[in-house]
């Protein structure tokens, strides 16, 4: 690898072209079927999934910029990279209707071929999740048979969220974000607080000179939405090509991924709304 790297790394600048940029020799390497006889849809099946990876790698890059943004007060900018997010969380949405493509009959064609395999096991699914907020003991357990990836989930797991940075921003513009909140163990999923709900209501109600604060709480929504998008099309998806059946990887499929549709990553967000119409805006 480093290697690779090093001879990457040597190329002069007229020796690159779009191929030796994009490095597509290795990129176009990696779709290797495992069905035998090889089954016509399993590279549809391959590049799908990895297409989603490379999506998930640019939104974890993107977020882990995100702070760096709300830490410097620039809002606009930190409205930029959720704007990128969100548009790519659309694409990831669209893109479960090329899995429906697969009927019932060519998905068990080769599905024997995923072995354990199954999305339930993406990492930087779950990276995304735990940079968000929603931060489950349970899936450290389940990573523990891969210690690497056990590693770099806990990583996330222990440092701030997108929401503890957020909240922290609106905090040093004034905004009365309570202290136990600001010093929360940041290693625990976001918990519904009241006070909380309370601030940010009278955030919506009386911004201001500070509405910018309200466009980056409804970017957040935004960004929450197109994810719980995303859970419900997978649903569909799943139920419309397998059925009740469980999943591969030892997962109970469509009944296990129903039992999330309720997570939210921005739980005092969403319970503002009950907040402004119990009380009259």
């Amino acid at each position: 690898m480093e290697q690779a790297a090093t001879e990457y790394g040597k190329l002069e600048f007229e020796d690159l072209n779009y191929a030796t940029y994009l490095r597509l020799d290795r990129l176009l390497a990696l779709q290797e079927p495992r069905s035998r006889p090889p089954h016509h849809d399993e590279m549809f099946f391959v590049v799908i999934h990895q297409a989603y990876e490379l999506w998930f790698k640019e939104i974890l890059h993107e977020l882990d910029y995100l702070p760096h943004h709300l830490e410097e007060g620039s809002v606009s900018r930190a409205l930029k990279v959720l704007k990128r997010v969100r548009a790519i969380l659309d694409v990831l949405v669209r893109q479960i209707g090329l899995l429906q493509t697969l009927t019932p009959v060519e998905f068990a064609g080769f599905r024997h071929a995923l072995g354990t395999g199954s999305g339930f096991q993406s990492l930087q699914f779950r990276e995304v999740e735990f940079a968000c907020g929603l931060r489950e003991p349970f899936f450290l357990e389940f990573f523990s048979r891969w210690p690497e990836a056990e590693a770099r989930l806990r990583a996330r797991m222990e440092q701030p969220s997108v929401y503890d940075h957020f909240l922290r921003a609106l905090a040093r513009e004034g905004v009365p974000i309570p202290q136990r909140v600001l010093e929360r163990d940041v290693t625990r999923p976001h918990e519904l607080d009241e006070e909380l709900v309370g601030a940010l209501a009278d955030l919506y109600r009386n911004p201001e000179d500070a509405y910018h604060q309200v466009l980056l709480a409804e970017a957040l929504l935004d960004l929450d939405t197109a994810w719980a998008d995303w859970r419900s099309r997978h649903v569909l998806m799943v139920n419309r090509t397998i059925g009740g059946r469980p999943g591969t990887g030892g997962s109970s499929g469509a009944a296990f991924l129903e039992s999330r549709l309720d997570r939210r990553f921005f739980p005092d967000l969403w319970e503002v709304r009950n907040r402004i119409f119990a009380e009259g805006s």
